[in-house]
């Protein structure tokens, strides 16, 4: 894996920002590669690039030969601006999605975007996003996100992935959410797993590879 350290520009009501990011890439070859965008969980708990679970999975699609950007959302780390709680965050996904679009060696035509907790919702509900990306991966997205979000309309691939202990997402609650849905996302529950991912942030990567190897490569 090869990372550099990279800065990108978004949009904003009183300029542009400057948002830090990690791009990673294969060792394996030179591309073209598909490739992935990861958002990270919610920044006032915590979240942000360097995240276990937002670290676990874009190490575990550059060893299956995934190109990844991992950023902070505005306000996060060395991210200029404030944090919008999810209002302008969509913004910040649309520019990490073009800057990775743009890497050298990237196939334009093939990338995806992850988002767990907080960064799941910010990419439900952001309706351009959904034109933008060929493929989704929602690791444990709030129920009502999910119910709320344009993405029911969408012919998208999407996985939803949630632990059956997450007090914090009601998980069983997500089956009648899909229902609803025009094209119904495909569903993981995984035994075990509560919010954080602790211990199985593997099994949780293995999942989101197969997802993105079977839509984007």
């Amino acid at each position: 894996m090869r990372q550099s350290a990279v800065s990108f520009k978004i949009k904003n009501k009183s300029g542009n920002l400057d948002l830090e990011g990690v791009v990673a890439l294969p060792d394996a070859d030179l591309g073209p590669w598909p490739a992935v965008v990861m958002c990270h969980p919610h920044p006032l708990f915590g979240g942000n690039m360097d995240n276990n679970v937002v670290l676990a999975v874009t190490a575990a699609l550059n060893d299956q030969g995934f190109a990844t950007l991992r950023f902070n959302f505005r306000g996060v780390g060395n991210s200029e601006g404030e944090h919008t709680k999810g209002d302008m965050e969509g913004e910040d996904v649309l520019g990490a999605l073009e800057m990775l679009k743009a890497w050298p060696g990237v196939d334009g035509k093939r990338i995806g975007v992850a988002g767990y907790s907080f960064g799941s919702s910010v990419v439900l509900g952001n309706s351009s996003t959904h034109k933008k990306a060929k493929a989704m991966a929602l690791i444990s997205p709030p129920l009502r996100a999910v119910e709320s979000t344009s993405l029911k309309t969408h012919k998208l691939p999407v996985l939803i992935i949630s632990g059956d202990k997450d007090k914090l997402v009601r998980s069983d609650g997500l089956g009648p959410a899909l229902d609803s849905f025009k094209y119904r996302p495909e569903c993981q529950v995984i035994e075990g797993a509560d919010h954080y991912w602790g211990g199985l942030e593997g099994k949780l990567a293995l999942e989101i590879c197969r997802f993105f190897t079977t839509k984007l490569k």
